[in-house]
């Protein structure tokens, strides 16, 4: 009862699905192949194997009209019509032989099947009344013009000692390929709208792009196919990933051309996640490529995975510019992305180029976005932090590094206490105790490192410079704990003032204790100063008086 059951539902499969034409076209393929072995020499070979795959699309072209146009079995016409766009680009790939020994022969084949390419699907869209519109030609031709004329150049330049072009072979087609693909972006704008009244039963996106699917994949094996004929003839190696880069991005392109104008963008959100997949096209090999064209590329790109990189910073500026929703962030962490793992290219060493160049690159475009959105205090932290990052990146090769640090770490506490200032919100808050223990640990790390090495009087500059700061920090926010603030970083100036005393004197066992009784007596009388609130005839707590506000307490 089971074993009949399965019979017949693998019976239905085959009945409804037909694969046999596609099974046919396969095996048609490889027995030509093999028979073109004992052929004579190596244009006779070629013209049989050419001329048997056009014999074998042309029957499959006349099978398709005939039962599409008198079975009216619509489901088995489309299969041959996908067996008729296997069968062309087979068609192409006979050629690749006969480019590397006769290319002007080469090319009159090539002419010859391009041609022929084009009266057999005029041919079959007008016999089966087929509706197919005007940009869906355009890529698909186009296409197969790559398929035809890039064996033909790669093998005049393999005949013209035109190495260079010739390693990169499988790189220029797939790139030209991808440009193909974009001819699309007019209809994938549209969707089903561009096919609806196409003259066949079947509905977008089956038809027609399972039509281009079935180019893609084939694209994606006939990069490896090029790379074996021009590149390195004779030797066998595994397939490269970085070669389906540029499609892989031309799909993106096509996705989220697909939800420009759409109030739900599913295939833009799902381009913006799926884009990082492009790093797994430049990671193979550690970042290298087995190409012939290793050299060039380390010299031009730095390797495979910083030309990857590179290729999701260009993704994400272009979905930022056609507004897809937050593809900024993704934009900025691609930048960050380069400028912290990307190997700097060989050309660009050779100019002083430097990698903090795309940390600062996100820190201007997040500059932009603060200005464009001034309220978003989240927006001027991140701009802040990636300016200080670069800062930091770019010092030592500016300055030394104990400088850029300083800087570094000066830029974000001095932008820290701009955004508590200006931002009334919980962030800001947060930002503003973090400058405060940022100013109050500094200041006894510098205590601290001018007892522990010799002294510099740099350090009591900067830390007068931290009172005042404070101080003018406390006055301008109207809170009260920044004056702690200050008094820790002015008792740390009075502990270097102390050691200096003690250090110059001629009796030292006296100094010591002169010199902290006097700081004790000065900080006791800073207290007592506050407790007798003094300090409220210098900075008024009435809201009336027109030139202050009221102090606030905490920071």
């Amino acid at each position: 009862m089971d074993s009949t059951s399965g019979v017949r539902r693998l019976g239905r499969f085959l009945y409804t699905q037909n694969p046999f034409y596609l099974l046919s076209c396969f095996l048609v393929i490889y027995g030509l192949q093999i028979a073109t072995v004992s052929q004579g020499d190596l244009v006779s070979r070629s013209v049989f194997l050419a001329g048997g795959i056009g014999l074998y699309t042309l029957l499959m072209v006349l099978t398709a009209i005939g039962v599409i146009r008198l079975g009216k079995v619509w489901d088995d016409g489309r299969s041959i019509l996908l067996v008729v766009t296997i069968s062309l680009v087979a068609l192409s790939t006979s050629l690749d032989e006969l480019c590397l020994i006769d290319p002007t022969t080469a090319l009159s084949i090539a002419i010859a099947g391009l041609l022929g390419s084009f009266i057999a699907t005029e041919f079959v869209l007008r016999a089966c009344r087929i509706v197919l519109p005007f940009w869906y030609r355009a890529s698909y031709y186009a296409m197969l013009f790559v398929f035809f004329a890039t064996p033909v150049g790669l093998g005049r330049a393999v005949a013209e000692r035109h190495e260079s072009i010739a390693n990169w072979g499988s790189v220029i087609f797939s790139c030209l390929f991808a440009a193909a693909m974009l001819f699309l972006i007019p209809v994938v704008k549209r969707g089903r709208s561009s096919v609806r009244h196409n003259g066949t039963p079947w509905r977008w996106p089956l038809y027609p792009l399972s039509l281009f699917v079935i180019l893609i994949v084939l694209a994606g094996i006939r990069t490896h196919a090029i790379w074996m004929s021009f590149g390195f003839i004779g030797e066998t190696l595994g397939f490269e990933p970085f070669l389906l880069m540029p499609m892989f991005a031309a799909l993106l392109i096509l996705a989220v051309e697909h939800d420009v104008h759409r109030r739900l963008p599913k295939w833009s959100t799902a381009a913006l996640f799926a884009a990082p997949m492009l790093l797994l096209c430049g990671l193979s090999r550690n970042g290298m490529t087995s190409l012939p064209i290793r050299q060039d590329l380390q010299y031009a790109a730095g390797s495979a995975t910083t030309l990857a990189l590179i290729v999701l910073v260009t993704f994400y500026a272009y979905t930022w510019l056609r507004g897809v929703r937050h593809s900024e962030h993704a934009l900025v962490g691609s930048l960050l992305s380069v400028g912290f793992f990307a190997d700097v290219p060989t050309a660009l060493v050779e100019t002083g180029f430097q990698p903090y160049v795309f940390v600062m690159l996100a820190a201007l475009f997040y500059l932009l976005l603060a200005i464009a959105q001034w309220h978003s205090d989240v927006r001027w932290f991140a701009f802040a932090s990636m300016a200080s990052v670069a800062i930091a990146m770019a010092g030592p090769t500016l300055v030394d590094p104990t400088t850029s640090y300083l800087a570094s770490s000066s830029f974000l506490i001095a932008s820290f206490m701009t955004i508590g200032c200006l931002f009334n919100t919980a962030f800001a808050e947060w930002l503003r105790y973090a400058s405060a223990a940022a100013l109050t640990i500094g200041a006894g790390a510098m205590v601290f490192w001018y007892l522990s090495h010799v002294s510099d009087n740099r350090v009591v500059l900067a830390l007068a410079s931290m009172a005042i700061v404070s101080l003018a920090y406390m006055w301008i926010t109207r809170r009260w704990a920044w004056l702690y603030v200050c008094g820790v970083q002015v008792v740390c100036l009075l502990t270097i003032g102390v050691e200096h005393f003690y250090a110059a004197g001629m009796h030292r066992e006296t100094n010591l204790p002169l010199a902290t009784g006097l700081l004790c007596f000065i900080i006791g009388i800073a207290i007592t100063a506050m407790k007798s609130g003094v300090h409220e005839r210098w900075l008024p707590v009435d809201a009336d008086q027109p030139r202050f506000e009221r102090f606030q307490v905490g920071l």
